[in-house]
């Protein structure tokens, strides 16, 4: 099992890319909300058009004639009940930079507009890319992710190597209202996951990394244009680093944010950390299974946490035993916590060991799953989106999945979503990065999927009904490798990484827009 990575976009050796999405604009700022959108979500939908529809489309980024490979990152369900996602592309430019790429869709998936934003004149190796979006009040977006070079002055000079935490704001069309870049590392910083809280301002999360190359966990909360309200750094703990995958207001108005605690390679514990309002931890927890010596004997990380409809919080993710390559197990991790941080109970979805000739010689692989989104249903489940291998005679490609567990974390039903190649027949690599729940009962996942004539890559998006359908007849929609829900046995180990209020130098940052075209291929 490989777990998808945020890669040279947030400049971390192992940075994970969250994928719980922000609820609608509307419901931004209602509280913990455990049955809406997974966030802090609730509130009343506006009136609209329905989004009841499921469909499988692809979407690739044109430049002219050229297509241009995208890296889809999040969606987010709009206020007008349609979708919007964000990838990262190389810039239409032909400079050699990476940039952001805004599809908005209406709720039938049919584009309604398309946009680069970042440096578009950046020299090659430059970025200014976002990985996370959120719908603001206003109707515009605001993107939160990384950037290097891009004209961002003596803060993160290309030269230098040093990323800066990136937010850029645009409007309900696309343009540029403002982007900032903050330095708050002296070996960089970066912003995994972004949202809006219920007084229009921001709290965004990722990481920090300090002289010696140890990371912390950051937390900037920022007032509607991006200004610096208050900024915690947790950890670094003595080599122990700590990684922030997501974020999210809980009903208090304070926050809960999750990642991973540990080593960079293995054995990292699971991390959640609760915030009050002004930014002060009130407790933090690590989880993990540990040998006689308190050494951690798995590798846990939290991809993905939301307040549950009982004041608790779901964190899920993935779990792999420490057993050496070739041995069981791994899964999509799942851990319920009390309002406290206690935790109630354990799950991890595994298939097992799988051993299976590849053309070469044997191999055994684990079968499982990772868990990027949760988000709780109105009968108090959770459905979890992200990869899962798929079981096949010679090889155990990851595919899309979307799943539901009932309350106690058992699995009552599962899907893969994958084109096939009419050459080969064979599965196309794909994936789904992230996913809202919306607001018809269905679901929105959003990911990658491989152009079968040229190979590149395009944005795969999947609209099901509440049962993870997206159509009676969709070929698209498969069944998925039998998992089991087992007990991974982690300790819950209340933690003390060090808390500072790390400074920020926060700066204007160069950004453009410019308009692609979009070509849209409908499966289903």
């Amino acid at each position: 099992m490989v777990i998808r990575k945020a890669g040279f976009v947030l400049g971390v050796a192992i940075t994970m890319l969250t994928v719980l999405l922000a609820p609608p604009a509307w419901a931004a700022g209602h509280g913990g909300g455990g049955h809406g959108g997974g966030g802090s979500g609730g509130g009343t939908p506006p009136p609209g058009p329905s989004s009841s529809a499921a469909f499988v489309k692809a979407y690739s980024n044109l430049a002219g004639t050229s297509q241009l490979g995208v890296t889809a990152e999040d969606v987010q369900q709009t206020s007008d009940l349609g979708y919007i996602g964000i990838a990262t592309t190389a810039s239409s430019s032909k400079s050699g930079a990476t940039v952001s790429w805004l599809l908005k869709t209406s709720a039938t998936g049919t584009p309604q507009w398309q946009r680069q934003v970042g440096c578009l004149s950046g020299a090659p190796g430059d970025y200014s890319i976002g990985v996370s979006i959120v719908q603001t009040s206003d109707g515009g977006y605001v993107l939160g992710g990384g950037t290097i070079g891009c004209g961002s002055g003596s803060d993160c000079p290309a030269p230098s190597g040093i990323q800066c935490a990136l937010v850029e704001k645009v409007s309900s069309s696309g343009s540029v209202d403002w982007a900032r870049v903050y330095n708050a590392g002296f070996n960089g910083s970066s912003i995994t996951k972004i949202r809006q809280t219920s007084d229009g301002g921001l709290i965004a999360a990722g990481t920090t990394t300090d002289a010696n190359h140890n990371t912390g966990g950051l937390v900037l909360r920022l007032d509607s244009l991006g200004m610096v309200q208050w900024q915690r750094q947790l950890g670094p703990d003595g080599t122990d680093n700590v990684l922030l995958n997501d974020a999210q207001q809980t009903s208090d108005g304070g926050y809960v944010v999750a990642g991973n605690l540990g080593p960079q390679v293995t054995n990292t514990s699971a991390f959640v950390a609760k915030l009050d309002s002004s930014g002060n931890v009130t407790w933090q927890q690590s989880f993990n299974s540990f040998d006689s010596t308190g050494t951690p004997t798995t590798g846990n990380i939290v991809l993905s946490i939301i307040q549950a409809s009982d004041g608790g919080y779901l964190a899920a993710g993935h779990w792999v035993s420490a057993a050496q390559p070739g041995q069981c197990c791994a899964g999509a991790l799942l851990l319920k916590l009390d309002s406290a941080g206690n935790l109630q109970w354990q799950k991890a979805l595994s298939g097992g060991l799988y051993c299976f000739f590849n053309g070469f010689n044997e191999t055994c692989a684990n079968l499982g799953a990772v868990a990027y989104s949760a988000h709780q249903t109105s009968d108090g489940g959770y459905v979890l989106t992200g990869d899962e291998n798929l079981k096949l005679t010679d090889s155990v490609p990851l595919e899309p999945w979307i799943a539901k567990v009932d309350t106690s974390g058992n699995l009552l039903w599962q899907h893969l979503y994958y084109q096939t190649n009419p050459a080969s027949g064979r599965p196309l690599g794909e994936n789904f990065s992230s996913s809202v729940a919306t607001i018809d009962g269905g679901f929105y996942a959003g990911g990658f999927t491989e152009n079968v004539n040229n190979g590149d890559a395009e944005f795969y998006a999947v609209k099901t009904d509440s049962s993870g359908l997206a159509g009676s007849t969709c070929g698209d929609t498969n069944p998925g490798t039998t998992l089991n829900s087992v007990n991974p046995a982690l300790t819950a180990k209340v933690t003390n990484v060090p808390v500072s209020p790390v400074i920020a130098s926060v700066s204007s940052s160069p950004a453009a827009t410019s308009a692609t075209s979009v070509s849209t291929q409908t499966d289903c």
